[in-house]
């Protein structure tokens, strides 16, 4: 719920064509926690649910030090999100590898139906590019379950720590009635 105050703020700032006819921008961010950048898909599959003739574009442009593959892979995995968990027509979602910029960037952007196809804008050309090619994903680490009988102990040093295997027969509320 912390993350409901975002979803409205956004979709305040739904696009809109200008005198050029060009879109205003919908969304963009950089480096973030995969939490936060499933806000901005929710937010962006928000407003191709409320256009339901628009496209969704995703460009995704990979850092001047950047994984080999790693804006298309960033692209398909934030299509796959808007697809899979929002709903949202595959068809109507354009995932692109836009080159390179400074900075890691993603940019969502709903067009109306019918308008021109969007064209990525790299700006740095891949000759200025350090391509790592055996990077590991930032992948959280799964964590190893303490049990409950150290959490418990840790929490409640003076309870005994009932499992299982050595639950009483007869539990009682304290006062020794049986429950």
């Amino acid at each position: 719920m912390k993350n409901a105050g975002c979803i409205l703020l956004l979709m305040l700032s739904a696009p809109s064509f200008i005198a050029k006819g060009q879109l205003d921008p919908f969304d963009s961010y950089g480096t973030i926690s995969w939490d936060n950048e499933k806000t901005h898909l929710d937010n962006f599959a928000l407003a191709l649910q409320h256009d339901p003739d628009s496209t969704g574009y995703i460009i995704v442009y990979a850092g001047r030090r950047a994984c080999a593959g790693e804006a298309r892979d960033r692209a398909q995995r934030a299509k796959k999100y808007v697809v899979e968990t929002r709903g949202i027509q595959e068809s109507r979602i354009k995932a692109i590898d836009g080159g390179y910029r400074a900075e890691l960037r993603v940019i969502l952007q709903p067009a109306p139906g019918g308008s021109p196809e969007l064209q990525p804008s790299s700006t740095i050309k891949p000759s200025e590019v350090q391509i790592i090619k055996n990077c590991k994903r930032n992948r959280p680490k799964p964590r190893k379950s303490r049990g409950s009988k150290r959490v418990s102990s840790l929490l409640f040093p003076e309870l005994p720590v009932i499992c299982p295997g050595n639950a009483p027969s007869i539990l009682t509320d304290g006062s020794n009635r049986i429950l």
